[in-house]
């Protein structure tokens, strides 16, 4: 299959990211240990905007974390995992806003 590369992603009717947009997400991937423990396995956010990308059903999100490290945020399809790894996908909630210099 081939991969289509986008430079925005809509995230609602109102919302788009686009290249070198801040953007907050939740969820990702995860280990569950044998005896039952979760150890959160996703990147930190915020995260910056570079590229959208799907295949067949499969989509994701090319972003840089708040450390500058690249990042791969899965936002929908399946996907495999070794055992023990839960490859939750991430929820975009929104794009981050600049606030306003003279509110009151």
């Amino acid at each position: 299959m081939k991969v289509v590369v986008s430079g925005t992603y809509r995230v609602s009717e109102r919302v788009e990211l686009a290249r070198g947009d801040t953007f907050r997400a939740s969820g990702g991937p995860y280990w569950k240990g044998p005896n039952g423990e979760k150890v959160a396995m996703k990147a930190k956010g915020p995260y910056t905007f570079h590229s959208h990308c799907a295949r067949g059903a499969c989509e994701w999100i090319n972003a840089t974390d708040r450390d500058g490290q690249y990042a791969v945020l899965h936002i929908a399809g399946r996907r495999k995992s070794p055992a023990g790894l839960v490859p939750r996908p991430y929820k975009i909630l929104g794009k981050k806003r600049k606030g306003k210099k003279n509110a009151r």
